[in-house]
C-alpha cells in the first residue's frame, strides 16, 4: 500500500485556508494519510489547531516563526494551546538571517524561549533555519544552542544546507525533513539526502511554498508530497515502498504517532462492548489476544484511526 505523510504544510496560510476542505480531499485522493499543519505566529497556530480538530488526517504544530517574534511577549498563548490533544510539536521556530527582520540577538532570545517550552512539555521542535547564499551560520548557531537543551526530538525543516551540516545533525540523532527543494537542481541538498541513507529522514511540501517545477504557476498543496517521495526514491536508487516504510517509521518515532493513536484505539475498543457482544467468552478472549497485532498491522499500512475502527467492526 503506497501512502504518504506531509510533515510540514501551511493549511493555515490564506491561499490554502480558504480552500482547506478541497485541498485536504485532494490529498486523501492521492493517499496522503497524515498532514502536519504548522504555525508561524499565534493566529496561524490557532488556525492549525482548528483545522486539526476538524480533519482527522491533520495534526497541529504551533509556534512563533523568527520573522514573527514581535509576538514573543505573548508566548504564554502558545503554551495554553498545548492542551489540545492534536498538537504534536513546537514550530516552526528558529533563525532567519536571510530576511533579517529582527536582530540576531532578538531571534536567539525568542528561539531559546520556545526551546524551553518544548523541553518542559517534552515535545518535538521544528526548526526554520535560513541563511544568505553559501552561508550556514544559522545552522551552526542553532546546533550550538541546542546543546543546552534536553529535547525530545529536533527536526530541521525544509533542509537547505550541505552534506557536512546533515552529518552533524545525524550525529546528534536529530531529524531532517526534505522538501520539494530536492526537486530543484541543488546538488548539495540531494547529496545530503544520499548520505542520510534515510536515517531520521522524512518529507514535506512546505505548501503553499516550493511548488514542484513540473507544476510551475500552481499553488503547492499536500497532495504533491508524492513528487518528493518519488524524487527521493530516484536519488537513493531504492523502491518507493522502501522510502515509505522507512520514513513512516521515522515520523512515528519522532512524533510518537503510534503511541497517541493506539491509546485512542484501545480506549475505544474497551469502551465499545458491542464489538464482542455476539462472541462466546472464549471467542472474546481470542479476539483481544489478537487485537494488538491486528491494530499494529493496520497502522503500519498507514490506516487512520477511523479506518482501523471500521476494520475492527467488520471482524
Amino acid at each position: 500500500m503506497k501512502f504518504f505523510i506531509d510533515t510540514h504544510a501551511h493549511l493555515n496560510e490564506q491561499s490554502l485556508y480558504s480552500k482547506r476542505e478541497e485541498i485536504i480531499n485532494n490529498a486523501i485522493k492521492e493517499n496522503v494519510k497524515r498532514i502536519f499543519c504548522v504555525g508561524y505566529d499565534i493566529e496561524s497556530s490557532k488556525r492549525a489547531i482548528e483545522i486539526s480538530n476538524k480533519f482527522e488526517i491533520v495534526y497541529a504544530i504551533i509556534g512563533i516563526h523568527p520573522n514573527s517574534i514581535d509576538e514573543i511577549d505573548k508566548i504564554g498563548e502558545i503554551e495554553e494551546l498545548l492542551e489540545n490533544e492534536k498538537v504534536i510539536g513546537i514550530g516552526e521556530i528558529g533563525l532567519d538571517f536571510y530576511w533579517n527582520k529582527f536582530s540576531e540577538d532578538k531571534q536567539i532570545e525568542a528561539f531559546k524561549k520556545q526551546l524551553e517550552i518544548a523541553q518542559h512539555y517534552q515535545l518535538p521542535v521544528i526548526l526554520h533555519l535560513r541563511d544568505v547564499k553559501n552561508s550556514f551560520k544559522a545552522f551552526e548557531i542553532a546546533l550550538d544552542i541546542l546543546k543546552e537543551y534536553n529535547l525530545k526530538s529536533v527536526v530541521f525543516h525544509s533542509f537547505s544546507a550541505n552534506e557536512e551540516i546533515a552529518q552533524k545533525i545525524l550525529d546528534r540523532n536529530y531529524y531532517i525533513s526534505f522538501s520539494g527543494m530536492i526537486l530543484y537542481k541543488n546538488p548539495h541538498i540531494q547529496n545530503a539526502l544520499k548520505i542520510t541513507k534515510l536515517k531520521n529522514v522524512f518529507f514535506e511540501t512546505d505548501s503553499p511554498y516550493l511548488v514542484p517545477p513540473s507544476l510551475k504557476g500552481e499553488i503547492n498543496q499536500p497532495k504533491n508530497v508524492k513528487f518528493v517521495y518519488q524524487k527521493a526514491s530516484e536519488i537513493l536508487n531504492i523502491s518507493i515502498d522502501e522510502v515509505i516504510e522507512k520514513t513512516f517509521y521515522n515520523v512515528d518515532r519522532c512524533f510518537n504517532l503510534k503511541e497517541r493513536e493506539m491509546k485512542h484505539l484501545f480506549e475505544w475498543v474497551y469502551d465499545n462492548e458491542r464489538i464482542t457482544e455476539d462472541l462466546t467468552d472464549e471467542e472474546a478472549k481470542e479476539f483481544y489476544r489478537n487485537l494488538e497485532k491486528k491494530i499494529e498491522s493496520y497502522y503500519n499500512q498507514g490506516f487512520l484511526i477511523s479506518e482501523i475502527k471500521r476494520e475492527i467492526l467488520k471482524t
